[in-house]
């Protein structure tokens, strides 16, 4: 769901979010889940489309959000953030180890060995999107070089992880990575 501006609701009660979300259901709902209330779940769990541990975690979450989508034939919503946070790193890092098509078919090994390297890597110029699950688990990554020649095309290298190949998620996850860059300038357009 392409959303111009984002109406973001936080809360620390989810059943608030709940019900918030029936007036207005293009809403992007965020749970802190903290305090007294981080226990209770609302009636409808999909009424949910982020679960932060903080207030500071809702807050990088609306920096970076770009968009969200649900899962083809499910009720699981999942979000598009531009950039990756440390915690996302630590579990690329460990995707890249573990995932036995990441490591024989890609060059992603080189890359996201150690933090070191994924910081080298990310220094020469990287544009990184993420794909999150409402638990923040990282699902997907795009990324592509930020030097861009006015005439040449640009394709992101998508990777989509073991908790969410095969949900047919890759085609709506490079439909809005392109169309939040087609807005910026020196990014060409797609027939």
């Amino acid at each position: 769901m392409k959303l111009n501006k984002p109406t973001f609701i936080i809360s620390k009660r989810a059943d608030s979010l709940a019900e918030a979300l029936k007036k207005s259901p293009q809403s992007i709902t965020i749970w802190v889940r903290s305090g007294k209330f981080k226990n209770k779940l609302p009636l409808i769990r999909s009424a949910i489309t982020y679960e932060a541990a903080s207030d500071d975690d809702a807050k990088e979450y609306v920096k970076r959000f770009v968009s969200v989508f649900p899962i083809p034939k499910t009720h699981i919503k999942l979000s598009v953030l531009k950039g990756i946070s440390s915690d996302r790193v630590s579990q690329l890092l460990a995707y890249t180890k573990r995932d036995k098509s990441i490591r024989t078919q890609t060059h992603d090994f080189d890359y996201f060995k150690s933090k070191k390297t994924f910081v080298s890597w990310k220094s020469r110029g990287k544009i990184i999107y993420t794909l999150i699950n409402r638990n923040g688990k990282l699902l997907g990554t795009a990324w592509f070089n930020k030097k861009r020649q006015d005439n040449y095309k640009v394709e992101p290298i998508i990777r989509i992880y073991p908790p969410a190949r095969g949900k047919k998620v890759v085609r709506k996850f490079l439909e809005i990575i392109r169309s939040e860059e087609s807005s910026k300038p020196n990014f060409p357009n797609y027939a």
